[in-house]
């Protein structure tokens, strides 16, 4: 099934969410100079500049930090019921960035709302911890917390999400454990090879070739070269698919797909969700017009991240292992 969202024009720009203008027109501005460079890029100015600050719109929910099996942690509790679904989180950053705190808000608004227990996972990053590190990481964390009896949920209830690379992450644990009623994907990395399943093509985006309209759409573009040399440092095959899921010759557990409308992603994760189907998975798609990459991170400021959130949470209850 396939949906989309509509969304509020900005009177300064139409093609876009109204909040997400009214926000990037007062973002602070980015930062360079940061001196970490690693194989010859700048790692440290990429990680200063990804995520923003956003809204808790949560009440009543429990929040700890632990260590699962070596692996961080934030843990988010709504209500303690054995009926309830458990949700791994896999922040997103281009695998080598990005953080638990950035998706904080959005964990705490999901286990309210699907009434269950979310896994937030602080994954080592690239370039320091390559491929498959950061995978392995989260094997550890899911696997931890399901023979721990002290986390209460309903063990047929397991999930994995994650937003952009974070969602790739989340495919390549649907890949290792076969233990997931349910992924949910926002704005999914699926293919580092650039391969023949997809290609890039600026008609689809409206507005083309509006400034704002171009920026956003070509955001990401070309990046594959430099996540293959600070993500895979050569250690697998960019066609391998748990680098790059949608080269898997498999279906996968059922499927929630979120992405946004002005994204370089949004042509992979429309080719990832077709071949996906044409593979026997469940999938379920949705298309956020007016929005561009990571509108997750800006929870509480754009409505359709609550939206989405709310979204999630209706999937977890239709989904059993």
């Amino acid at each position: 099934m396939h949906e989309t969202v509509n969304y509020t024009p900005s009177a300064q720009d139409p093609w876009f969410e109204a909040a997400l203008v009214e926000y990037r027109a007062h973002r602070p501005p980015p930062t360079t100079g940061n001196p970490y460079t690693v194989l010859g890029e700048p790692v440290g100015d990429l990680r200063d500049n990804m995520g923003c600050r956003n809204r808790d719109l949560s009440a009543g929910v429990r929040v700890w930090s632990t260590v699962l099996d070596g692996v961080p942690a934030r843990c988010c509790q709504g209500r303690e019921d054995p009926a309830g679904p458990c949700v791994f989180f896999i922040h997103g950053g281009g695998f080598v960035g990005g953080s638990v705190q950035v998706m904080e808000n959005p964990c705490k608004y999901l286990a309210q709302a699907a009434g269950g227990l979310v896994v937030n996972i602080d994954y080592r990053l690239a370039p320091e911890t390559p491929f498959p590190g950061s995978i392995e990481d989260c094997v550890r964390a899911v696997r931890a917390v399901l023979r721990d009896e002290g986390f209460v949920f309903d063990r047929r209830r397991v999930f994995v999400a994650g937003d952009s690379a974070g969602a790739n992450l989340a495919l390549a644990c649907a890949q290792k454990l076969e233990v997931f009623a349910g992924a949910v994907l926002y704005y999914p990395v699926v293919d580092l090879a650039c391969g023949e399943h997809w290609h890039w093509d600026e008609t689809v985006y409206r507005g083309w070739p509006d400034e704002m309209v171009r920026r956003c759409a070509t955001g990401l573009k070309n990046n594959e070269p430099m996540l293959q040399k600070l993500y895979l440092q050569g250690r697998t095959s960019p066609r391998d698919p748990l680098a790059s899921p949608i080269y898997r010759q498999a279906p996968f557990c059922p499927l929630l797909i979120q992405y946004a409308e002005y994204d370089y992603l949004r042509l992979q994760a429309e080719a990832f969700a077709r071949r996906s189907a044409a593979m026997g998975t469940e999938v379920d798609t949705v298309l956020y017009q007016g929005l561009n990459h990571a509108f997750l991170d800006l929870f509480g400021i754009v409505p359709q991240a609550k939206a989405s959130v709310d979204r999630m949470a209706a999937f977890l209850r239709q989904h059993k292992a």
